[in-house]
């Protein structure tokens, strides 16, 4: 998860996982059938457009924020833009991670390689990780949607667990928990497939006099 705002969002509607039986069918090892299955709806989420609602919620279930924008990935290229209730920038190219805010007129860089907190991203432009052993990868039971269970196998992680749910073989959502118990739920919408994006997509216009942070 970012340590930027951008994970830390509001959401208007989410299909909530406590009105679904959700159930968890069994523990599969990572090369089985859970995540073979996992990888290859993963591995099919290319040159793709789509809106997200995504809500911080605390360990009771209350909204503590929310926020709304837009994605737009095209391997190894993602575009993560807030538009409500602050404008943000999240690019990624080439491994590397931007986080500009126009409001603090900064934009900062770093490497993807072996960040933690970058997860979500991760999952979304490189999920075949996800057969290097670092999770263990479980199926839920749901009548809405194909869902999967990502928990860590390092005690030091920064998550307890990963949900990520598919509808027609379409990311739907996607939900972190940290230890303490805060989940941050990502709701995407209007999910629009084999889109042609300029590269410009994925380059950032900066004003002069833009701080650039390298962290």
């Amino acid at each position: 998860m970012l340590a930027s705002p951008v994970w830390a969002a509001r959401d208007q509607s989410f299909p909530s996982e406590d009105a679904a039986i959700v159930q968890v069918l069994g523990v599969q090892e990572r090369s089985g059938e859970a995540a073979e299955t996992l990888l290859e709806l993963l591995l099919s989420l290319d040159n793709t457009q789509a809106n997200f609602v995504q809500t911080l919620l605390d360990f009771r279930g209350q909204i503590l924020d929310q926020s709304s924008g837009s994605l737009s990935l095209s391997k190894p290229n993602l575009r993560w833009q807030i538009a409500s209730p602050f404008i943000q920038v999240i690019l990624v190219t080439q491994d590397q991670l931007r986080i500009y805010d126009p409001d603090l007129e900064q934009v900062i860089e770093k490497n993807m390689a072996g960040s933690d907190e970058a997860l979500p991203l991760q999952l979304l432009l490189d999920p075949k990780q996800l057969l290097v052993g670092d999770y263990i990868i479980s199926h839920l039971e749901s009548d809405e949607s194909q869902q999967f269970l990502l928990q860590p196998v390092k005690n030091q992680s920064l998550f307890l667990s990963v949900r990520l749910a598919f509808t027609n073989k379409q990311l739907s959502q996607l939900e972190i928990t940290d230890h303490v118990g805060q989940r941050t739920r990502i709701t995407f919408a209007n999910v629009r497939s084999a889109v042609e994006m300029p590269f410009s997509t994925f380059e950032l216009d900066l004003p002069a006099g833009t701080d650039v942070v390298r962290g």
